[in-house]
């Protein structure tokens, strides 16, 4: 099936799996804790991203599965529809994405590499 949601590596010890859809292949991704990270199959690859959604498995590890349904998940998913409707909004400068940006960065010991840009790690307010 041309949908199908796969497993294919594992990144820090979280699995993740491929959905081949439009979305998800041009850089989309979720992270569903204790299930793992799914992203696009030519996303695969991207370090960057896998860091970014490993960002969301440390946020609830940092502040409980609970916390994480309700005020990290809702959150987002609002921002990223929000950027789906209007260039103006950037999902990357919401709170639940850049502090999950930071975690990771600080977990990965800073990366020389890092894109700031593309995955920030302060608030642009």
């Amino acid at each position: 099936m041309h949908n199908t949601i796969k497993m294919i590596r594992s990144f820090e010890g979280v699995r993740v799996y491929t959905w081949n859809i439009r979305k998800f292949n041009h850089g989309a991704a979720c992270t569903i804790p204790g299930i793992g990270i799914i992203v696009g199959i030519s996303q695969v690859g991207n370090t960057d991203l896998l860091r970014h959604e490993f960002g969301h498995i440390l946020q609830q590890r940092q502040k409980g599965i609970m916390y994480y349904w309700i005020r990290i998940v809702p959150v987002s998913l609002c921002s990223a529809f929000r950027t789906s409707l209007t260039r103006k909004h950037i999902h990357m400068h919401t709170w639940t994405e850049w502090t999950a940006n930071l975690l990771s960065y600080k977990y990965f010991n800073q990366p020389a590499e890092w894109d700031f840009t593309k995955y920030p790690i302060q608030s642009e307010l």
